[in-house]
């Protein structure tokens, strides 16, 4: 188990690396062979079959049922004949920014037939790639068979292999490893010559991987910043130098894509990863507001349209084109977002180290009691070959395991401290970065590459007892600045927290002190178990609620991305209490009345804990949608309970918090905190 040195391969660790690719290649292969399918969002990407069948990369505004049913599944190939006219408007968005992916995809197409089995060697060339690239990151921290144990619990992993099905997630991964090796070799490399070949090497990886899977490019900023440290000012020349390839390699290597996207689109995955059911995934703490009940695209869209669109007269009139630009509400979320965000500064900050916390507890987080609770793809859902290593998956989700984990991971830098201190430091910027990222939206298919992170935390740990020797001497200066970074980050966290019960409670206060319009709530048809109360339309939002579909419905919305959001909202104030109220919890009902071809029903629930006096009321803020397929028309609550609702109001004016938070807040809420807590790590284990 003691260390080698490791900056370049011996020749057992070719033979090696070659038997890693070829495993992983075989497993790529039977993983295709056994689930017949693979999603790439290939649907949105009609350009990729026009160039396989000799017309180009070109799209039409109505894609031929026959290439629908094969681009969804339901037909496992496609015959050419069945286009007729061939289309002539020019290659999309969305294929444009996974431009590598399409034209691997499309020219596999072409040379073979259009059919999803013959994609076997592009499965087998990244499944490969990545298996030998975590042969390759192992073994530069640890002795040949070490490495090779861990490296092969990589490339057997039911996580792993379950996300290939899921191609364009998984397709990230081997660019993402070897890009993280080259990062390392470069900060390795004594010679200037080879340090520039390895930079080089990493911003080609990083640049082909963008054309992958856009979400890689996140490794230029952490590369950028490793390198700086890692270099240090005794070789600046060469430093510079170094950064210089490494940028301009990537940027070089990915130019086809660079300015396809938009900057501003991240806005709403951000959004999306701060809804409950990522919350629920973190296990964090609850709190009295909500952004969002469920992962949704529908509810994060119209949010954006409706603090938006009342400001901008020309909002309808800007909205894009199908297959070639996505709706404002996508492309102005960005700046959308920063303008409320630092309200909930303690929410991300605590979301990110929880995050970061997972990675390392990786077994734990995709025990088997946790897997349905994924907000992304199922997790561990692969065919047969998948699941060789689950038992011991499912062995590995256990108190033991995680404190080993833990240890180890700060043994991996106690480890590097003791050879190299300021690669050391470097790699705790590169991991620290690495771990926190996956705040924007935490789910398994975002954070799987990072699974070698507690491979190389156990095989740190069981690694110290060979090497005490020589790493007992730099224990004393290690503890002192591990607890300096651990004292830091609590202070951070505890700040972070503060601020945002200060800054939330503000905003709180500001909204219900704002002027309000009373709705006059309809009584209808109720039964002896529910109550229900009807909301009339406002004659302002009647004009858009009658209005054509936008493109937030099924039969348009699988066509590519929302290129068309139209929507509208108010902010709604119900108040709970009086003295026929008896204390307990209900649970209210949103119900919204829905045209034919609604896509993603707004209709939830809200917990709401009635006073425990008869002179003090219960607020509930909750949001108003008003949409051309679906719009909020009643309240229902337990019959029980119908006394308890005293009034429901209009709030009127802007305000700062997004249309999409919905809040409860009970008597003395002002006393209580308004952030998440850190929580647990509940593997939810049943028997």
């Amino acid at each position: 188990m003691s260390r080698e040195d490791v900056t370049m391969p011996g020749r057992p660790d070719w033979f090696l690396g070659v038997g890693f690719a070829l495993l992983g290649a075989v497993l790529g292969a039977t993983v295709l062979h056994q689930s017949s399918m693979l999603y790439f969002y290939q649907a949105f990407m009609p350009e990729m079959v026009y160039s396989a069948c000799g017309h180009g990369f070109v799209r039409s505004p109505v894609t031929p049922p026959p290439m629908v049913d094969f681009l969804f599944g339901r037909s496992s190939v496609f015959d050419c004949a069945t286009i007729g006219i061939a289309p002539e408007e020019p290659a999309g968005m969305f294929f444009r920014a996974q431009l590598y992916l399409g034209w691997a995809v499309s020219a596999l197409w072409r040379m073979t037939s259009i059919r999803y089995a013959n994609l076997w060697p592009l499965v087998s060339a990244l499944v490969g790639a990545y298996a030998c690239g975590c042969f390759v990151l192992v073994r530069l921290f640890f002795a040949r068979w070490p490495a090779v144990a861990g490296a092969g619990l990589l490339a057997l992993s039911p996580v792993m292999l379950s996300m290939v099905p899921y191609f364009r997630d998984f397709s990230k991964a081997p660019f993402f490893i070897w890009a993280i090796a080259f990062l390392i070799l470069t900060m390795r490399a004594e010679l200037p010559r080879m340090a520039l070949l390895w930079a080089a090497l990493s911003g080609v990886t990083i640049g082909l991987g963008v054309g992958f899977r856009s979400d890689i490019f996140i490794l230029l900023p952490i590369g950028i910043i490793s390198l700086v440290v890692g270099w240090g000012p005794k070789r600046w020349k060469v430093g510079v130098a170094t950064i210089a390839v490494f940028v301009a390699t990537a940027l070089f290597s990915a130019a086809p894509l660079l300015g396809v996207g938009t900057a501003g689109a991240s806005g709403t995955l951000l959004m999306q990863g701060l809804s409950d059911p990522f919350q629920s995934y973190l296990d964090l703490g609850p709190v009295p507001y909500s952004l969002g009940a469920r992962y949704s695209d529908e509810i994060v869209l119209s949010s954006v349209a409706a603090d938006l669109r009342p400001a901008d007269p020309n909002w309808d009139a800007g909205e894009g084109k199908l297959g070639h630009t996505v709706s404002q509400a996508a492309t102005r979320s960005g700046s959308y977002v920063l303008g409320w965000l630092p309200y909930f500064a303690g929410d991300v900050t605590t979301q990110a180290l929880k995050s970061a916390a997972w990675v390392v507890l990786f077994p734990r987080l995709v025990a088997p009691g946790r897997i349905n609770l994924d907000p992304g793809v199922p997790v561990r859902a692969a065919p047969r070959i998948a699941r060789l290593l689950n038992r011991l998956y499912d062995r590995l989700a256990n108190p033991l395991v995680a404190i080993i984990c833990v240890t180890g991971f700060v043994a991996f830098f106690w480890r590097e401290a003791a050879v190299r201190p300021r690669e050391a430091f470097a790699l705790f910027l590169m991991f620290g970065a690495l771990l926190t990222y996956p705040v924007v939206q935490f789910s398994v298919r975002h954070v799987f590459q990072l699974e070698f992170v507690w491979v190389l935390a156990v095989l740190s740990f069981f690694s110290v007892p060979f090497e005490w020797s020589r790493l007992r001497g730099v224990l004393p200066c290690f503890l002192t600045v591990a607890a300096i970074a651990f004292v830091g980050l609590i202070l951070v966290y505890a700040g972070m927290a503060m601020y945002q019960d200060r800054v939330l409670q503000h905003q709180f206060e500001a909204l219900l002190a704002k002027p309000r319009e009373p709705i006059a709530l309809v009584s209808k048809s109720s039964t002896s178990e529910t109550a229900v109360f009807g909301l009339p339309l406002p004659d302002r939002h009647r004009a858009l609620v009658e209005s054509a579909p936008d493109s937030m419905t099924p039969k348009l919305a699988e066509q590519g991305l929302q290129w068309d959001v139209r929507a509208a909202g108010d902010r709604i104030l119900l108040t709970f209490g009086g003295g026929n109220c008896r204390p307990g919890r209900v649970t209210v009902s949103l119900q919204y009345a829905r045209r034919e071809g609604i896509w993603q029903p707004l209709d939830q629930n809200i917990p709401v804990d009635l006073p425990q006096d008869r002179v003090s009321f219960s607020t509930v803020l909750l949001p108003a949608f008003y949409r051309p397929t679906q719009y909020l028309s009643e309240i229902q609550l337990p019959a029980e309970y119908s006394a308890c609702l005293v009034k429901a109001e209009r709030v009127i004016g802007p305000m700062k918090l997004p249309m999409m938070l919905e809040a409860a807040l009970a008597p003395g809420w002002q006393n209580r905190p308004l952030h998440r807590a850190f929580g647990g790590f509940s593997t939810l284990e049943t028997n």
